[in-house]
């Protein structure tokens, strides 16, 4: 898939105009990308993938507008979870270019690869819960079922509205691949996660077995492959719902971004036109840096008592607990 994607995007369509393409390109009087007046120096602007007619603009700033010879591939936890396993694979490849940017040594905000030096085409793996704060069950939930067209796309059965929602999985049940034989849902208390110590409602349970029902499965692979499928479809609409949220506010899309700071960084530069300058006189740095003040970490608890015998109500029957206030230094040193 990625050789298809990588074709694609080295192909250069010819530019198609149409009648009205023509009409809005001799009637522009800015640039759409600078905003400055166009004058004699325009240029007709195309999509490479399709051949449509984008835009008039200057012959500068169409040199500019180039195609990330990239391929993002979106993962929704990927710093905490999936990154973990894709780099013991990555580690083993002899002949690939392998790029980090980190958190720290075991996290890593994203990463990229490409075969060799003369490739040019980039797999970017991206964490969307860097952008998208929260679970994928909520972040389906929040989004109306109108948007999943990616689902609609995907899935041609009459009871697809049963897989617009975060399907249930036993993940500790699926402990070997003689599971995946049996011809039946476990029941209920197999769904049960010592991770977060509770397993999950009736409601739940009753909706697995209806689209174990409605999908006419026949085994817990398929069951588990729907899951997959699903789980994958799901996070596309939500992302890419998401894009088209900040191609229209922004417009610039997120996927060629890392983090939500990145692109709200991005985002302040462009819709205020503010040119940054560097500090070019030590004063103002020396300044600037004299104001620097570390912020307060802590781990947080509202309440706690103390019982050890110092104490006025000391309760000998009851075990000893201290309260300690600790002050560290230079943690970043």
């Amino acid at each position: 898939e990625k050789d298809i994607l990588a074709k694609k995007l080295h192909t250069i369509t010819p530019m198609h105009m149409t009648t009205r393409d023509l009409e809005e390109f001799q009637k522009a009087t800015h640039c759409n990308l600078c905003k400055k007046w166009l004058g004699k120096d325009r240029v007709r602007d195309h999509d490479h993938l399709s051949g449509k007619y984008r835009q008039a603009l200057h012959n500068k700033c169409n040199l500019q507008l180039k195609q990330r010879k990239m391929i993002p591939c979106i993962f929704h936890n990927l710093r905490n979870y999936d990154s973990h396993l894709i780099m013991q694979g990555l580690g083993k490849l002899q002949d690939h270019e392998i790029d980090v940017i980190p958190n720290n040594m075991e996290k890593y905000i994203s990463f990229s690869i490409r075969r060799r030096k003369e490739d040019p085409v980039t797999l970017q793996f991206v964490d969307s819960f860097q952008f998208l704060n929260t679970s994928l069950q909520k972040l389906v939930e929040n989004l109306d079922h109108s948007k999943f067209s990616i689902m609609q796309s995907c899935i041609s059965s009459p009871h697809r509205d049963l897989l617009l929602k975060k399907g249930i999985y036993p993940y500790e049940y699926m402990s070997s691949f003689s599971k995946f034989e049996e011809t039946q849902l476990p029941p209920r208390s197999a769904f049960h996660s010592s991770l977060v110590n509770e397993g999950i409602s009736e409601a739940d349970y009753e909706h697995a077995q209806n689209v174990w029902k409605c999908f006419e499965i026949k085994n817990l692979g398929e069951y588990h492959d729907l899951y997959v499928k699903t789980d994958v479809i799901l996070l596309s609409d939500v992302f890419e719902n998401f894009r088209k949220l900040t191609q229209n506010f922004y417009q610039l899309d997120a996927a060629h971004m890392q983090t939500s700071p990145g692109l709200a960084w991005q985002a302040a530069l462009k819709m205020t036109d503010v040119k940054l300058d560097l500090f070019t006189d030590i004063d103002m740095h020396l300044f600037i840096e004299k104001g620097i003040r570390g912020g307060v970490s802590m781990i947080s608890h509202r309440h706690s008592e103390a019982n050890h015998p110092q104490c006025p109500n000391y309760d000998a029957s009851e075990a000893n607990k201290y309260i300690t206030y600790l002050d560290a230094n230079n943690l970043y040193g």
